[in-house]
């Protein structure tokens, strides 16, 4: 097993574009169709969200753009960081308030880790950070 340690450093590779392809995807439906945004709105009112329409556009535009740059492994740390704060917001107030399920809630608890370990080790090779 230590022979695989020379490929430890691609490891973070294929989190970020497994990661970032389901951000794209999921919120893409957000922004390319407003009957979807108008949805997220509705819940995000429920859950009393102040400006929920707002909220709704910067979760998925925050989704969609950090979706694309985690592909590209550009500004990997910083992006962590804002979809960190987006998946604890998702978690603690999308979820664990409201008694969700965990079979409704692990979707946004593996966001979370995912952000978290990105945000602390970074977007390993290849990527546009690492050159």
């Amino acid at each position: 097993m230590n022979s695989l340690r020379r490929f430890r450093e691609y490891a973070p590779f294929l989190l970020r574009l497994s990661f970032g392809f389901q951000l794209i995807y999921f919120s893409q439906a957000n922004i390319f169709h407003f009957e979807k945004m108008q949805e997220f709105e509705s819940y995000l009112t429920k859950l009393n969200f102040p400006i929920p329409l707002v909220m709704a556009f910067l979760a998925a535009y925050a989704e969609f753009i950090g979706g694309i740059l985690m592909v590209l492994g550009w500004q990997t740390r910083w992006v962590a960081a804002v979809l960190t704060f987006n998946f604890t917001l998702a978690v603690v107030f999308g979820h664990a308030v409201i008694g969700d399920a965990y079979a409704n809630s692990y979707p946004s608890l593996h966001l979370l880790a995912m952000s978290i370990f990105l945000l602390l080790n970074g977007p390993g090779k290849p990527s546009v950070d690492e050159g």
